[in-house]
């Protein structure tokens, strides 16, 4: 490397060394960009598929929901229905 005035000047190959640098770094910045890109893409598409899962979650929890109330539902029904036959009949006897 020889001292210029306003800086040094390197040899023609020494030149050549640091474009050739400057070239594979640019290319490994290409590389990392697209890699990230499609980290980015798989990213999404799983996040996507994890909306859709827990949606279904929540629709089967629902339905699941909905039919144990209505299971409830009959059930304090024919409690009530039983309490007042043998209400009924209780007070028969006891008359």
């Amino acid at each position: 490397m020889q001292r210029v005035p306003g800086g040094y000047l390197l040899s023609e190959q020494a030149m050549r060394d640091t474009v050739a640098g400057w070239t594979a770094d640019r290319e490994s910045v290409r590389v990392l960009r697209q890699g990230m890109d499609e980290l980015r893409a798989e990213i999404a598409a799983q996040a996507e598929d994890t909306r859709r899962l827990v949606g279904d979650l929540k629709r089967e929890l629902e339905r699941e929901r909905a039919a144990y109330n209505a299971k409830i539902r009959r059930a304090k029904g024919q409690g009530l229905l039983y309490g007042v036959l043998i209400g009924s009949i209780g007070i028969m006897i006891a008359k």
